[in-house]
């Protein structure tokens, strides 16, 4: 058992501090993340054609700044760009020809195509013309050929079917590889398609009707792709992952009917060379699973954006993030004391001392606000006290469900008692999450247990009777019962069962966090020793009696201290948490100063007899309890313990063995009884 002082209750910031020069070294989200680093740099050296990459994420980031900035900062190998342009068909105009350009020869090429033609059609030597464009695009081969028949279809007078030959479809900027971010996906937008004229009844298309698509944009580089989208038309993911690997991209649409529009119209396909980056969260990647049992087949890499970072390791880093963030944002300067908040903050969004967890919409939306704070207020800078009024404001605007709360203990309509002792009554901590956002708030519920004798020395849950309790509710139930048997009916069945209430709860409860705040209250019950009602308890509990770490936390303690402050605090009340929670507070200033004025008190336990001890001041000894041979009979064991100051396990075993010799004499009357009956109706 430790009581925890105010200093343990806040992250060390020492050793992160940053300086001045510091300060103003770049750092971006894509910074931190080594793995997506290492699987970008792969994707883009590998020989495999048409890679795809899966990439996990939260929502909470820009993620197409994040993956351009990885991009960015990876070395790429030397790859020849090519301009994709559509030119008609010299021999079947219902069927436009792709071409290769090299990237950033359009403007030229465009003068030299010019030349070219108006040689031919004064007749004069062009060889020399078609020379130079062939050795600016490295004697491109289908050029040479297209060129090649160019010249003798104008040499023979043959008309066009379109008066500007070519259509420049795809252009990209010279040297630069293409990264685009599809959004909004539709079968055109992703793949291109066919647009149509129609004039004097008569529909038609040609090649500078042809719309490219974001996947004909991207050739040559990187193509980052949402799985939500994907999932929410299936057709795109398989039409993308069968185009990926035949290597070439068609003009087919299934939504159009072609024979209604141009029947013969069928533009030659165009080959593919692009990297794809599928982009989502774990439940739609799940979604796409779901829809497409191989698609592992079709995966090449897959990594994570990750969140949660080591403080001590990455908190200069951190830092250095903030200030690129607001230098972006083009904010007022921020002091060091409001930046530290700011890690504080984040912290507390990883509820650890020493990690924090980016959340770069909600720290963007903190620095916006807090800057507008600031220049509302004249200052020239934003200090600890515009942050923290901007934290606040926060908070204030989600918390109207929190003040309705209070008001039901103000008013006693929730029951709940932060003084005095009962038997078989204790206060559990539990957290809320109000819908539709991200805001959750602590809330205490009273738990009372009762024992009666009979029944199969179990433990009815009244949540899980009444369909009130969740799958993992109703585990640590049975968690609880594991532990009493194991500790009082290794021998004999248990005489007893127990009935465990959450009282005045009308939802759904989950969890196992009140795991050992109901067997506290059942101990508290079968000893008959009273529980201090100043305290609040959480925690969950495996069937040897070990404490385990649980989940808001912070949330839990900042709800009972609530409750304590509308109640009035005595300086006796507190709240016992799991040891291995230490590490997770991230508490507000009010219960920091609390606890240290001796207010209010936070105790961190590893096992139920720490628990139970500081809840009834009576020594528990259930740890210590004779358990290691079981076959030792029951009553040496009671009278051993009767010889030692009463405990815990002493208390709970006397009133066992009371109930036990009360129930054997019960069956024993009731034996005789119908001997008797038996015997008289025979005389």
């Amino acid at each position: 058992m430790q009581e925890l002082k105010h200093t343990d209750l806040l992250p060390n910031f020492l050793g992160i501090e940053l300086n001045d020069s510091e300060k103003s070294t770049q750092v971006t989200y894509a910074s931190f993340q080594e793995r997506a680093h290492n699987a970008i740099e792969e994707l883009a050296y590998t020989s495999k054609s048409n890679p795809i990459m899966l990439l996990t994420t939260s929502s909470d980031i820009n993620i197409e700044d994040c993956i351009k900035d990885l991009i960015s900062n990876t070395s790429m190998p030397k790859r020849t760009l090519y301009d994709i342009c559509y030119a008609e068909n010299l021999t079947n105009p219902l069927a436009p020809t792709w071409l290769h350009i090299k990237s950033g020869t359009a403007t030229e090429f465009n003068t030299l195509i010019c030349e070219l033609l108006n040689k031919i059609q004064h007749k004069l030597d062009a060889e020399d013309v078609l020379l130079r464009i062939l050795h600016k695009q490295d004697n491109n081969k289908k050029l040479e050929d297209y060129l090649s028949d160019l010249a003798i279809h104008i040499a023979e007078g043959k008309d066009f079917a379109h008066p500007v030959l070519m259509n420049l479809m795809v252009c990209h900027e010279p040297n630069q590889v293409p990264v685009i971010f599809g959004q909004d996906l539709t079968w055109k937008r992703l793949f291109g398609g066919v647009n149509y004229l129609t004039e004097n009844g008569t529909t038609y298309s040609h090649q500078h009707l042809l719309e490219a698509g974001v996947l004909r944009k991207a050739d040559g580089g990187f193509l980052i792709l949402p799985v939500d989208e994907l999932v929410r038309n299936p057709l795109l993911w398989f039409k993308l992952k069968n185009t990926l690997k035949a290597g070439l991209l068609d003009w087919e649409n299934p939504t159009e009917n072609p024979t209604s529009l141009v029947p013969f119209f069928a533009p030659e396909p165009t080959p593919i060379n692009v990297r794809i980056i599928l982009v989502g969260s774990y439940l739609n990647i799940a979604e796409l699973y779901n829809y497409d049992p191989e698609i592992q087949s079709a995966i090449y890499l897959r990594t994570d954006l990750t969140s949660y970072f080591n403080l001590q390791k990455y908190g200069k880093s951190f830092l250095q993030y903030l200030y690129t963030l607001a230098n972006k944002l083009k904010l007022l300067p921020f002091s060091d004391e409001s930046m530290l908040r700011l890690v504080r903050e984040s912290c507390r969004y990883a509820e650890s001392q020493t990690e924090f967890l980016i959340n770069e919409q909600k720290i963007t939306a903190i620095m916006l606000e807090a800057n507008g704070k600031a220049q509302r207020a004249k200052k020239d800078i934003i200090d600890l006290e515009i942050m923290t009024k901007t934290l606040l404001d926060h908070n204030f605007r989600s918390n109207s469900v929190v003040e309705e709360s209070s008001e039901f203990y103000h008013n006693k309509q929730m029951l709940i008692s932060t003084d005095g002792d009962i038997v078989g009554q204790i206060n559990g901590l539990s957290v809320i999450q109000t819908f539709g956002s991200d805001f959750e708030y602590g809330e205490p519920v009273r738990i009372t247990a009762t024992i009666h004798s009979g029944g199969e020395g179990d433990i009815a849950d009244i949540e899980h009777k009444a369909d009130l309790a969740g799958q993992i509710h109703t585990k640590a139930m049975m968690i609880i019962n594991g532990y009493l048997t194991n500790k009082f009916a290794s021998i004999d069945p248990l005489p007893v069962s127990a009935n465990l209430v959450f009282e005045q709860s009308y939802s759904e409860i989950d969890g196992d966090s009140a795991s050992l705040t109901g067997l506290c209250a059942i101990l508290s019950a079968l000893s008959k020793q009273p529980i201090k009602q100043s305290f609040s308890v959480t925690g969950a509990v495996d069937q040897l009696g070990n404490v385990q770490p649980v989940g808001g936390v912070n949330e839990k303690i900042e709800g009972f201290y609530r409750i304590c402050r509308i109640q009035g605090l005595t300086g006796k009340q507190g709240v016992i948490i799991p040891k291995s929670n230490i590490q997770s507070l991230i508490l507000n200033d009010e219960i920091i100063e609390a606890v240290s004025n001796g207010m209010f008190h936070i105790y961190a336990v590893s096992s139920v007899d720490e628990a139970i001890e500081l809840l009834t001041g009576v020594k528990a000894n259930l740890a210590s309890s004779n358990q290691e041979n079981p076959n030792q009979p029951q009553a040496l064991n009671n009278e051993v313990m009767k010889e030692q100051t009463p405990d815990i396990y002493t208390l709970i075993l006397e009133q066992l063995d009371k109930i036990n010799e009360r129930t054997s004499y019960q069956k024993q009357e009731s034996l005789l009884s119908t001997i008797k009956k038996f015997f008289t109706k025979k005389a």
